[in-house]
């Protein structure tokens, strides 16, 4: 992977120099947030960075010498998953800092950007494409690709393509278990500890491979009714999005709060990089379409959640510390 470029580190005129090639920089905002017991609190922030050098060896291959330039770091997260060393952002104030870092970048020079997370709550993703609004107001070309791996996780109904992902497990009931718990496997669970495993290894716990299954999610019932009812009235995506926030809101109640869901045991750095492929491949030819070909950014999905939540103002989970789980009790 080529090294980075961090541009805030260098001379000024060095870096609207190297803005002036019309390279593209990426942003990174994530989130420093609990990813039960086995995974780094900076564990969105090391696969966005591993994500984000391989987007940017694609793009290299048709750009001789493209430089990959970093523009921000910013440890901003929405709605974190609790737990010890978790960081709260309030919404608007996260809003306003991504937008003004945007804002900023800009002015500096850049004029293609791409805003990199690995967090996937909806509040988070919709600051991002505010950030990317900005940019797009200041005539440049901007998108957050983490929109595309949330549409496609809302959009699973045949896990059946993710087989190779599972071929390491031994056990048969297992690997079904593990495919058929894709769709909604969005945090620390064997989805992102095996990405963690093939990016960031050394920041992975041995005490991965004696973690218990998280118990099955009861979802939100009023969600999964307002689901339900928008089923019935051929509302076809809006029910998705319904019964993932479900899920989502399910498991944020659940006490003991594992941190994680699925099976992490069962990670393996071999499905991370079958995983990679697959998001690297979305990634670039999104990216590629919206900086070279004119097309239209990815959307964010599930933007009803900045209403149902006051702006914001009802997120988060309330949560002491003794009802983490904790593979030691």
């Amino acid at each position: 992977m080529t090294a980075p470029i961090h541009l805030f580190d260098l001379p000024h005129d060095e870096a609207r120099r190297l803005l002036g090639s019309g390279a593209p920089v990426f942003m990174f905002v994530n989130p420093v947030e609990y990813h039960g017991p086995h995974l780094s609190l900076h564990n969105d922030r090391l696969i966005s960075l591993g994500l984000a050098g391989d987007l940017h060896a694609r793009l290299a291959r048709t750009r001789v010498d493209l430089p990959f330039l970093v523009g921000a770091d910013l440890e901003i997260g929405i709605d974190p998953a609790p737990g010890p060393g978790s960081r709260h952002t309030p919404y608007a104030l996260a809003r306003e800092l991504v937008r003004e870092a945007c804002r900023a970048l800009c002015e500096l020079g850049a004029t293609e950007v791409v805003l990199m997370t690995f967090h996937g709550a909806p509040l988070h993703n919709l600051v991002l494409e505010a950030g990317a609004e900005v940019c797009r107001e200041m005539g440049a070309k901007a998108l957050v690709p983490m929109h595309l791996l949330l549409e496609d996780m809302l959009l699973l109904t045949d896990p059946s393509p993710y087989a190779p992902a599972v071929a390491h497990v031994d056990d048969q009931a297992a690997r079904e278990r593990l495919l058929s718990s894709l769709r909604t496997d969005f945090h620390a669970g064997f989805f992102e500890s095996s990405l963690t495993l093939h990016y960031a290894p050394d920041s992975v716990s041995e005490c991965i491979g004696s973690l218990p299954p998280c118990p099955e999610v009861t979802p939100d019932p009023s969600l999964q009714l307002l689901s339900k009812a928008a089923q019935l009235v051929g509302r076809t995506v809006f029910a998705n999005e319904l019964a993932f926030a479900a899920i989502g809101r399910g498991w944020g109640e659940m006490r003991p709060f594992y941190g994680y869901t699925s099976e992490p045991a069962h990670a393996a750095a071999s499905a991370g990089q079958f995983f990679a492929k697959i998001i690297v491949d979305r990634f670039a030819a999104a990216t590629i379409a919206v900086l070279h070909g004119g097309a239209a950014a990815p959307q964010p999905v599930l933007r009803w959640v900045e209403t149902l939540s006051l702006g914001g103002r009802l997120s988060g989970h309330d949560l002491s510390m003794d009802q983490v789980f904790s593979p030691s009790t």
